[in-house]
């Protein structure tokens, strides 16, 4: 719990230090405070959920609770990356990229699956935003303006996305797998996994803060 609450401090502070350095942002940077405002509101709940639900069902509730939240979270990082990219044939990409995320999330939800974390979508949302923050690198790369990129926030936005979810992605994929069989090196990776959480929302309240006004 220390180090949950650790986490959602600094998520509130990545949040707060969103909204004041939002008209340096431009539009685009709408998507990102969104994408803060529904984590620090998943993290919020989910410790609400650890204190005061009836234990007997604290870990359903909570469990059902961030599969709903997940779908909100990468789809606020696709909007991001959406508005941010010049070529028509990426925002398709994107487009193709959240209707599969809602795709499956349906699938849980009709199935009545929402009581369990689904690894399969927090994966396929996970390989997307990797794949938009490479893109959008490679746009940064090639643009005019290459001269102010280290001043552009999602610069180092897509930097901490992209080692956070290639970071972790091996640890939501088989966490399960890793606590029954592997339990040292589940409690290893575990708070590794804080510390690339702790990574990224350090690094975007630092893009926040040295970004240039658009």
């Amino acid at each position: 719990m220390a180090l949950a609450k650790i986490l959602l401090v600094l998520e509130w502070v990545s949040f707060i230090t969103g909204l004041c350095a939002l008209n340096k942002l431009g539009k685009e940077g709408r998507a990102i405070i969104y994408f803060l405002g529904v984590v620090v509101l998943s993290e919020t709940v989910g410790i609400l959920i650890r204190y005061y639900a009836d234990p007997h069902y604290m870990v359903r509730y909570n469990k059902t609770w961030f599969s709903m939240m997940f779908p909100f979270q990468f789809s606020s990082l696709l909007l991001c990356y959406y508005k941010t990219t010049r070529f028509a044939y990426w925002r398709i990409a994107i487009t193709g990229f959240g209707g599969i995320l809602l795709f499956v999330f349906m699938l849980q939800l009709l199935t009545g699956n929402l009581t369990e974390v689904n690894t399969f979508n927090y994966t396929l949302g996970a390989i997307f935003v990797s794949a938009c923050s490479l893109h959008y690198l490679f746009e940064l790369m090639n643009s005019e303006k290459i001269e102010e990129v280290t001043r552009d926030p999602f610069l180092y936005i897509s930097i901490g996305l992209l080692l956070f979810y290639l970071g972790t992605l091996p640890f939501h994929a088989m966490r399960m797998y890793l606590y029954e069989t592997h339990r040292e090196i589940f409690w290893v990776y575990y708070y590794l996994f804080f510390g690339f959480n702790y990574f990224l929302y350090g690094i975007i309240t630092f893009a926040f803060l040295w970004a240039k006004k658009k």
